[in-house]
């Protein structure tokens, strides 16, 4: 049985020992009540254990979650101590309706307070509406025994002294079901499954008070049995259903408190309302004469509907009147709100627009249903708005006399509806500010020409056609900056970049890599590459004019030839070609002869997979209890002459060769590649982007790529990045990781607290964790200090949602002082670090980070 299973050890034990105890017990028992009653003293620990195993559970719960609960835990506690008075004292004085009575009547009732609370939790409760609903029910139960002459109210049989309690007991069976089961018919999503099993509880405590009832009224171990079995049953479900509700409270705004029906209480409540009816039916064709309780009851059942109806229509009207109400707050929500709301049919049909929609749009004097949506814009971003999907998130509108409006787009779509609705927000200005700070990110602000990031980009674009590569650099610079200053050197470069196109084509790339220091791209042979060169020496050794002085400098020049796909490997051999040139007395032109050998410091991906080692280590992450959660793969470089290259070193030389997107790349696959042959499946990985200008064009599908390829779970793998990195990067950055995130990888800022506010960054980037590095939050040796930091950074990331991870631990004492602050993951050296992949398997087999001392 699956139900037996929910349940926790012990409780497995008492249904176990109950049965064998009561079937020990129940033969040996007086059906009169006036021998010893051993089975009552079964039952009475029975409840103990179950009153101690709700107490354990409350004991678990948050205090709001675990307040409904209390009164059952209570009543089985003082059910138990009815149940051992009655079967320790037997005789007169707890025989018929005594103490013991009252104290089991007392705890056996408890269970309606929760059904109360759990009633109120749900959103919109009428208790008036419940109360006559609950009458209604209870008057159709005993109307029903009335009728077939049950006796639970003709205890006509019973011992004249004994009436009365027998009356209670009906009258209790009655109310348990037709309160509990009104009350809990309707519950919250969260707490359907407790409050279902405590339902089932209270019917088996009110079948339980029926059996008692006719073992009173005909005593025998039938009747005694089936008693005992019912409130053993209904002991163990309402501790299955103390177990079975959630350890934190639910507020009423959110979703798991929308009301949601019980099946077990529907029937219930139909079974007694339409019970009342099949009974006078039975009656009747039994030829039986309705009794004047019966007709008083019918009477009672029938008034209590015409107020229930009543309270029906009032709670109707009310309805209608929030709803009106609702309807007219939210239209003067929509006509005042900046942002304009449309609503489109399948056909991009306007059916509504709000006056902010009608001023975006340009609709002037026509009605919304005489306007194609598609009319409004440009016929070039017609196509993708019926194409839908993210490509139709912008679209322009024109506009008379100046340019076109962009608007921003979201839609909301109903399931199964033709409707959509659209939320749009005029970005003109904001599209402009992003494609000037595109353009900034690929311009050298000095001389306005292409800087390194846009020459490495068309240098990493395939191309059919020849190309050749000029570096070049000026010749007596520095003396001009150290004589002059700097304002005359910056007014000299401006004017080596306006010489320098008037010595390539329109079609050509000039690009300022930093300093003194400029290349050209052509379209052509290397025959055109090294005629340019000589033009540029020539027109450098002309004397330049700077701040009122002239200038006689120079310029040498290295020139490589580019093939389809070696755009990188051309630089490096024209940088090693300038070099000569320079060696070989400047103001000449060197073209590079072949491939040239790496420099110290210098590496591109093809020279490292020949010349050395490239491989990956891993830093890993730890909960507070010690378990591995997470690691961060780093790429490290190792030459058998140069020595070893790791992180941000290895970042910077491959930024300074164009391989930035190659080596994340390489480092993107083989990290995943790695991480699925460990044997542990919920081990996430994290992988940061490069610092510096990051080329983020196709981010997202080298991501999926690289998780398909791997098989590695998208939920499994997390990118890291710096404010630095969004900054320098292009503004496609921010989409593609937009992207990202939509297929499951969670997003890290790293380096919290170094850069800009945080909360901007969340009006930007959907961050899923942040990572701060302890050093960075106080002086040196103020480590007090910089956990008071940490806790703060840990709160306020907890209240938005987001993992908080500390690195920089290197001491037991940071540990623990992180682990109090309240930080999810650290990490560090005091925590396992530079690992390989078959060091850290070796860690997860051991089940606790361990770190070699």
């Amino acid at each position: 049985m699956s139900w037996l299973r929910e349940l926790p050890v012990q409780l497995r034990w008492t249904v176990l020992l109950g049965i064998a105890g009561l079937t020990a017990a129940v033969p040996f028992s007086a059906p009169d009540g006036t021998g010893m009653q051993w089975d009552e003293l079964v039952l009475g620990s029975v409840a103990t254990s179950c009153g101690v195993l709700m107490l354990r559970r409350l004991a678990t719960m948050e205090r709001a979650a675990a307040r409904a609960w209390w009164p059952p835990a209570i009543g089985a506690l003082a059910f138990a101590v009815a149940q051992f008075l009655a079967g320790s004292f037997p005789g007169p004085e707890f025989d018929g309706f005594g103490a013991d009575d009252v104290i089991l009547l007392a705890g056996a009732t408890s269970p309606l307070i929760t059904c109360a609370i759990l009633a109120r939790r749900v959103i919109r409760t009428r208790w008036s509406a419940l109360a006559v609903d609950g009458a209604v029910v209870v008057a159709s139960i005993l109307v029903v025994t009335e009728v077939l002459r049950t006796p639970l109210v003709s205890p006509a049989n019973a011992p004249e002294d004994l009436r009365s309690l027998v009356l209670t007991y009906g009258a209790y069976a009655a109310l348990m079901l037709g309160s509990a089961g009104v009350m809990c018919t309707v519950s919250t999503a969260a707490m359907r499954r407790a409050a279902t099993t405590l339902l089932v509880g209270v019917s088996l405590q009110a079948s339980a008070a029926g059996a008692e009832a006719m073992a009173i009224v005909a005593p025998s171990w039938t009747w005694t049995a089936v008693s005992d079995g019912a409130v053993a049953a209904a002991l163990l479900a309402g501790t299955l259903a103390t177990y079975r509700a959630p350890l934190r409270a639910v507020g009423h705004t959110a979703r798991d408190a929308a009301p949601q029906v019980s099946p077990v209480g529907l029937v219930l409540v139909v079974a007694a309302v339409l019970g009342m009816p099949a009974a006078l039916v039975t009656g009747v064709l039994q030829g039986e004469p309705v009794s004047t309780g019966a007709e008083l009851g019918i009477a009672v059942v029938f008034v209590l509907m015409a107020v229930r109806l009543v309270l029906r229509i009032r709670e109707d009207s009310r309805v209608t009147e929030d709803l009106v109400r609702s309807e007219e707050d939210f239209r003067e929500l929509v006509e005042s709100s900046s942002d304009g709301i449309a609503l489109i049919d399948e056909k991009f049909r306007l059916l509504f627009t709000s006056p902010a929609a009608r001023d975006l749009l340009g609709i002037d004097g026509r009605t919304d249903r005489d306007v194609s949506l598609l009319e409004l814009l440009l016929p070039e971003d017609r196509e993708l708005v019926r194409a839908g999907g993210d490509a139709a998130r912008h679209f322009r509108v024109p506009v008379e006399g100046a340019a076109p409006r962009e608007l921003e787009v979201s839609t909301s779509e109903r399931p199964g509806g033709a409707r959509r609705v659209l939320h749009l927000r005029d970005v003109t200005t904001r599209r402009l500010r992003e494609r000037e700070l595109e353009r900034m990110a690929y311009t050298d602000h000095l001389t306005g020409v292409p800087n390194r990031v846009q020459l490495f980009h068309e240098l990493g674009v395939a191309s059919e056609q020849p190309r050749a590569l000029l570096v070049l650099d000026l010749d007596g610079f520095k003396a001009v900056n150290d004589l002059s200053g700097h304002e005359a050197g910056d007014q000299l470069l401006v004017e080596v970049a306006r010489r320098l196109r008037t010595v390539v084509r329109d079609d050509d790339l000039i690009a300022r890599l930093g300093g003194d220091e400029f290349a050209v791209l052509l379209n052509g042979s290397l025959a055109d590459g090294e005629d340019v060169a000589a033009r540029v020496v020539d027109v450098m050794a002309h004397p330049f004019r700077a701040d009122g002085q002239t200038f006689a400098i120079g310029a040498s020049v290295g020139v490589a030839v580019i093939t389809t796909h070696n755009g990188q490997a051309a630089f490096r051999a024209a940088d090693a070609a300038l070099r000569e040139a320079k060696r070989a007395g400047k103001g000449c032109v060197r073209v590079a002869q072949g491939d040239t050998p790496l420099s110290s410091g210098e590496i591109t991906l093809e020279a490292a997979q020949v010349e050395g080692t490239t491989s990956i280590r891993l830093d890993a992450a730890c909960s507070p209890d010690g378990r591995i959660d997470l690691v961060h793969a780093t790429p490290v470089y190792e030459h058998p002459v140069r020595g070893t290259s790791r992180n941000l070193e290895l970042w910077t030389a491959a930024e300074r060769y164009g391989q930035t997107a190659a080596l994340h790349r390489w480092l993107l696959r083989e990290a995943c590649a790695q991480i699925t042959t460990l044997d542990d499946e919920s081990l996430v990985l994290a992988v940061s982007l490069p610092p510096g200008a990051f080329p983020a064009d196709g981010l997202a599908l080298e991501v999926a790529s690289a998780l398909q390829d791997a098989g590695l779970p998208a939920s499994r793998l997390v990118l890291s990045f710096t404010e630095e990195t969004l900054v320098t990067s292009s503004a496609a950055l921010v989409p593609e990781l937009e992207a990202v995130r939509r297929t499951g990888v969670r997003l890290c800022l790293d380096g919290y607290g170094m850069g800009h506010s945080i909360w901007a960054l969340l009006a930007r980037v959907p961050l899923d964790m942040l990572r701060v590095e302890l050093a960075t939050l106080a002086t040196r040796d103020d480590t007090d200090r910089a956990l008071t930091v940490l806790a703060s950074i840990a709160r306020t990331s907890a209240a938005v949602g987001l993992v908080s991870v500390a690195g920089g631990i290197s001491t037991d004492e940071q540990r623990d002082g992180a682990v109090a602050a309240g930080i999810d993951l650290l990490h560090g050296r005091a925590l396992p670090h530079d690992l390989g992949i078959e060091d850290l398997a070796v860690q997860l087999a051991a089940g606790r980070a361990t770190v070699s001392r």
